[in-house]
């Protein structure tokens, strides 16, 4: 259940761009396609301040960005899931890797709507991956 916002001040690289990134990311976590969304956000570069960009006016800025998912993803699944999310940027927009920064907000059981209920938890998962 993964939602992953990204920001940049450039435009958005496209909804195949960003089902991409979902479809690499449900593979990870081994959970249904429809169960990761990604957005892009446009920033007005006058209204925000990161020294990278402002290094490069005329080529590709890395995004930043925000993964919510729930509490119950294992600690190593949620490194791996970073990893590959900045690997996934990096080569995608064409973006040095180390300029990529993803950030987590953990969403805890009693505190998410989802598929029109309120999420009470996982059973913990032998493999390591929440469902």
């Amino acid at each position: 259940m993964p939602v992953i916002t990204l920001m940049s001040p450039d435009p958005s690289p496209g909804r195949p761009a960003l089902a991409r990134i979902a479809k690499a990311v449900t593979g990870l976590l081994r959970i249904a396609e429809e169960h990761c969304w990604v957005t892009w956000q446009r920033l007005d570069p006058d209204a925000a301040h990161r020294p990278e960009w402002l290094r490069a006016p005329s080529g590709p800025c890395a995004p930043i960005g925000f993964v919510t998912c729930k509490e119950s993803y294992p600690q190593e699944t949620v490194a791996q899931l970073l990893r590959m999310l900045r690997d996934e940027l990096s080569t995608l927009l064409n973006v040095p890797a180390e300029e990529v920064y993803l950030a987590v907000h953990r969403a805890v059981a009693g505190e998410l709507l989802v598929r029109g209920d309120v999420w009470a938890g996982d059973a913990p998962d032998p493999a390591g991956v929440a469902p």
